[in-house]
């Protein structure tokens, strides 16, 4: 609050949050007429977290002195969904939001107010040089991540733990050289406005792990791949069918609205490595 000096002040001891979509059976979720089409064979996404927080700001000279967070968070997402590619494709990044929630903001008149904010997105990276028809489900769940997000200097924003823990499962009843890698985006975001205007910033932190899936025709001269390369070596080589490689990436990116944005933690794990014969 305002003191002797001047400055608004404030320590958040505590907000619990937490928020859970439902994707039902049936539901198409990504298009691209009239070629693509994903729809979801079911899923759920819930998330449960602790933000804890400091800001210190000197009226004054208008500056900011001091705004960082601490997050406690758990989330779990299973998601299934079907692709089905009819035509070429080129490589693209497809989404869709299934919600945001916004709990109720902490709001101290003519001072500050604290706003935060649970979004969700779901989506994938999809090309293919022929038709596909592939279904991939992947059961995720980070049980404790912490992050420190410093607004003000980068350098000092962290995490511990945020190991994820996974099963998953994939069927390609029709393939083509190219990639069906469905993921989700889970942010916990804040926006803080002090003196109705007078400063305002917004940041937070966004986990995101995906299921890669690259498709490779044998004999097929065409490379349809968005992004980069699997780091991991081939295993096989598969000289009258497709080989289906598949890996779980996981990254953890802490962010300030129009200031920065830094990668926390990233991996990738392979999954499967396997060649099916047409």
């Amino acid at each position: 609050m305002t003191n002797n000096s001047g400055n608004i002040t404030f320590d958040e001891p505590g907000i619990n949050v937490a928020s859970n979509f439902s994707l039902p059976t049936g539901e198409e979720i990504l298009s691209d007429p009239p070629y693509f089409t994903a729809t979801a064979n079911g899923g759920s996404l819930s998330d449960a977290a602790v933000i804890r927080g400091h800001f210190s700001y000197d009226v004054p000279t208008r500056q900011l002195q001091s705004l960082w967070f601490d997050i406690d968070t758990a989330f779990y997402g299973d998601l299934a969904v079907n692709f089905n590619v009819t035509a070429p494709l080129s490589s693209n990044r497809y989404s869709f939001s299934p919600g945001t929630f916004l709990p109720s903001s902490i709001n101290v008149p003519a001072a500050f107010s604290l706003q935060p904010a649970l979004r969700w997105a779901v989506g994938a990276d999809v090309g293919t040089d022929g038709a596909i028809y592939h279904n991939s489900n992947i059961t995720m769940s980070i049980p404790d991540g912490h992050v420190h997000i410093d607004f003000m200097n980068d350098t000092n924003s962290r995490i511990v733990g945020w190991g994820p823990r996974l099963t998953s499962a994939v069927q390609t009843d029709k393939a083509a050289t190219g990639h069906a890698s469905p993921f989700v985006d889970f942010s916990i975001e804040l926006t803080l406005d002090v003196m109705d205007g007078l400063f305002n910033a917004t940041g937070g932190v966004t986990a995101s792990p995906q299921f890669v899936n690259e498709l490779n025709v044998a004999q097929s001269q065409a490379r349809v791949r968005k992004g980069n390369p699997m780091f991991w070596p081939r295993n096989i080589t598969c000289t009258n069918g497709f080989e289906l490689r598949s890996a779980f990436n996981f990254s953890v990116d802490a962010y300030v609205v129009n200031a920065w944005s830094k990668t926390l933690y990233n991996t990738e794990i392979p999954i499967a490595d396997e060649c099916y014969p047409f």
